[in-house]
């Protein structure tokens, strides 16, 4: 394995030639060698569930492009160097992530909200609250309203919750591509 050092040609350089030689970068390095071929270790549960995932982002993106309005937002959130399509990849990727439930406001009464913290890389676009008592059964369930910040969706209960010790509240976010990540606490 040869290493490339300070050479202007070579520099930065990654990928393969004439199914010969690979250019690859390692500690800020530049190293060449012969083409790998296929690995003779079978992937783990693991790397496979994770190309799935690659697979099933890149169809996504390819789909999402060829609608001129999701297009147009995913272009809009491009940085310096990247496209529509590779950040609609990352969307579809990465989950939404719900970092907090905020149940100060809610004491079991009709009424009361339930603020969530929901974020993404692109954009949540919905975030469902299920609220169950101590015993498991369903009290209610409901769009929460997305406010100024984008980050917090309020919830405004419907119903009464009587048995309040012990009942748990859940979040569910939605982003875009249809990934969604759930995220409960325990009153």
């Amino acid at each position: 394995m040869a290493q490339a050092r300070e050479n202007v040609l070579t520099r930065g350089l990654s990928g393969t030639i004439a199914r010969q030689l690979t250019f690859r970068q390692l500690a800020g390095r530049t190293v060449v060698g012969k083409l790998r071929g296929p690995s003779s270790v079978s992937p783990t549960d693991d790397a496979l569930a994770r190309q799935a995932k690659f697979k099933s982002s890149i169809a996504y993106a390819k789909g999402a492009i060829k609608d001129p309005a999701v297009k147009a937002l995913y272009k809009a959130a491009a940085k310096t160097g990247q496209s529509a399509f590779n950040v609609a990849m990352v969307d579809a990727y990465e989950a939404p992530e719900v970092k907090s439930i905020n149940t100060g406001n809610y004491h079991g009464a009709a009424g009361d909200t339930v603020l969530v913290n929901a974020t993404d890389d692109f954009k949540v676009t919905g975030v469902t609250v299920s609220i169950h008592n101590a015993a498991g059964d369903l009290v209610e369930e409901g769009v929460a309203v997305m406010q100024i910040n984008e980050a917090d969706w309020l919830y405004t209960a419907k119903q009464a919750n009587a048995a309040l010790a012990g009942s748990t509240i859940t979040a569910v976010a939605k982003d875009l591509p249809g990934n969604s990540t759930s995220f409960s606490v325990n009153l």
